[in-house]
């Protein structure tokens, strides 16, 4: 017991103690029986067993075990203490040949020196006892307090555990609530979050332990205390509970006294605990003191657990993103269509996970292709949404549509019943027709297509239309117009979204439709994968990154001649190619 939750000082002295006894009983071996007493003990004898005696003293009150004892426990001990000491100065108190002390009366004459050393035993034994049985009556009435005290660290400590292991928050707050009542802190508790999912400012009681929670809004207004925390540095205590009109409880029906802690963990707060006792006056200052460091652990567990949470959902919302870009690369077009005298190339790059860009080829008969660029009115997962709905409506539609206009004029009413009032689709289509050598062009709010041909010459088709979605009275089909051009060998059509002219460099500069003419001159007898690649290699200069702020898609057609395109097929044929990497295009005519 000596050596309970022993220090090196401790220790130090016990062992120092028990050297100085042995030494003591050395000093008498050459005494006799007849030399019984310490009145005849020589010097060095009594100069050792001085020392001995102050260790003994100071080794008798290490009793740092006697706190950790429960009220039963100690009674027990006092009783046991009692009988021990009985027995061991018996000798004394009623006579010579009583108890114990007899035994070292037998021990002088078999060996002076271990009686010596058990007389020694005899007397710190009774100290030890006495001083134990004095501590065990002094500690006795603050049992219930220590206890308690041990139950709120121990809560506590449960609660620390807590924050880095659990991270479910219906256990996370069961166990908050559970933890003062259980701790002896208080009789009742309950927990009250901000209710963040409804959008309410009034908090939702989410747990309760010792009180029924259908019982109390009837207790108290647990709204009206969490506003009152709100304006609050620190707790609010209500040493007569019954007394503050917020508290429907009457006095014995228990709710004596209550105390609300907020709950705050980086500067926000989270929610407020609830304690409640049956008595008034309740807390004591230390309560506060470990109620308030108890709070501040359960707001650093919620705070936790609700961050785990929102990584788990970021993390579901990255998988399912990953998905839909998957899925949205699958609706653009896996390969570009190999069509005598006319080479193509397109891509398109979303800003975010997913876009609102689309393109899309369709081959309409053996001589005609009908092709696709639009842009669905802002960004991310609502724009990938209706990018795939006009990637349903492309494949039906145009297949059905003779012209340009029939095509954007049933497209607009086929979306007119689904797209919301302030959303819209700027398109530009057109149908390429190899055996008349001609290209009809039709534009619903789009950026206006760029021509360039052989000989440098550069416009942008400029055609009227108002964008899907944007009208949908007969309006719409009024102001559409088409634009019909004879292909000539060297022509270059380059289409495209709002994200190549728009894109703007560290300068804030604006890419614009110039340096797009521009780069297009320079580049115009490259084949359509080389003049692609050469566009994007030009705007990725301008902007110094090869990042966009919106989406961007791209597309060029290069008309080489029917006639000299089927001239070059007859020596080398050419297979498709991912739209990634465009086609290789017939020999230059």
């Amino acid at each position: 017991l000596v050596l309970f939750k022993r220090t090196r000082r401790s220790q130090r002295n016990w062992y120092a103690m028990l050297a100085l006894m042995i030494v003591t009983s050395l000093t008498t071996f050459t005494m006799t029986a007849a030399e019984e007493g310490i009145g005849e003990w020589r010097i060095p004898t009594v100069i050792v067993l001085v020392p001995a005696v102050l260790l003994m003293v100071v080794n008798a009150f290490r009793l740092s075990w006697i706190v950790f004892l429960s009220f039963r426990q100690k009674l027990a001990l006092i009783g046991l203490t009692l009988v021990l000491l009985a027995m061991l100065a018996g000798g004394q108190v009623l006579g010579h040949g009583f108890f114990l002390m007899d035994a070292t009366d037998y021990l002088y004459h078999y060996s002076y020196p271990l009686a010596v050393f058990t007389e020694q035993a005899f007397v710190f034994s009774i100290l030890y006892g006495t001083t134990a049985l004095l501590s065990l009556l002094f500690h006795l009435p603050t049992t219930g307090d220590f206890q308690q005290k041990v139950g709120e660290m121990a809560a506590i400590q449960s609660l620390t555990n807590l924050v880095s292991k659990v991270f479910d928050s219906e256990q996370l707050v069961s166990t908050i609530v559970a933890s003062p009542v259980e701790a002896g802190s208080a009789q009742m508790a309950w927990l009250a979050l901000t209710d963040l999912q409804s959008g309410s400012l009034r908090p939702r009681v989410v747990a309760t332990h010792g009180v029924d929670p259908a019982r109390l809004d009837a207790l108290v207004d647990t709204g009206a205390l969490y506003e009152d925390l709100g304006t609050r540095s620190g707790p609010l205590v209500l040493d007569e509970a019954p007394a503050d009109h917020r508290v429907g409880a009457r006095p014995g029906e228990g709710l004596g006294s209550l105390v609300g802690l907020p709950l705050v963990a980086r500067d926000e707060m989270l929610g407020a605990l609830f304690i409640a006792k049956e008595v008034t006056h309740g807390f004591e200052q230390e309560d506060l003191g470990a109620l308030t460091a108890f709070a501040a652990q359960a707001a650093l567990a919620l705070d936790n657990a609700r961050l785990f949470e929102e990584q788990l959902e970021k993390e579901r919302l990255t998988r399912e993103l990953d998905i839909a870009r998957a899925v949205q690369r699958k609706l653009l077009p896996q390969q570009v269509p190999a069509l005598d005298g006319v080479t193509l190339a397109a891509s398109s790059v979303s800003a975010q996970e997913v876009g609102g860009d689309y393109y899309d080829f369709a081959r309409l008969d053996a001589d005609r292709l009908a092709f696709i660029v639009a842009d669905v009115s802002g960004k991310g997962t609502s724009a990938a949404f209706y990018m795939a709905e006009m990637q349903g409506i492309f494949h039906a539609i145009s297949h059905l549509a003779r012209t340009p206009r029939e095509f954007l004029t049933h497209a607009n009413r086929a979306l007119a019943a689904s797209l919301e009032r302030n959303v819209f689709i700027s398109v530009i289509y057109g149908i390429l027709d190899v055996r008349r050598e001609e290209l009809v062009l039709a534009r619903a709010g789009h950026c206006p297509a760029a021509v360039i041909h052989l000989d440098g010459e550069a416009r942008y088709l400029r055609t009227q239309g108002l964008g899907l979605g944007l009208d949908r009275s007969d309006l719409f089909a009024r102001t559409l117009v088409e634009e019909r051009l004879t292909l000539q060998p060297g022509d270059v059509f380059v289409l495209y979204t709002d994200g190549v002219v728009e894109s703007r460099n560290a300068r804030g500069e604006e890419y614009g439709y110039d340096r797009l003419l521009e780069a297009l001159r320079r580049h115009r007898h490259e084949d359509a994968p080389d003049l692609h690649r050469a566009l994007l290699a030009d705007l990725h200069r301008f902007l110094g990154h090869d990042a966009y702020d919106d989406d961007m898609t791209l597309m060029v057609l290069k008309w080489h001649g029917i006639r000299l395109a089927s001239a070059a097929s007859a020596h080398h044929q050419q297979p498709e190619k991912p739209a990634d990497e465009p086609a290789m295009v017939p020999e230059k005519p």
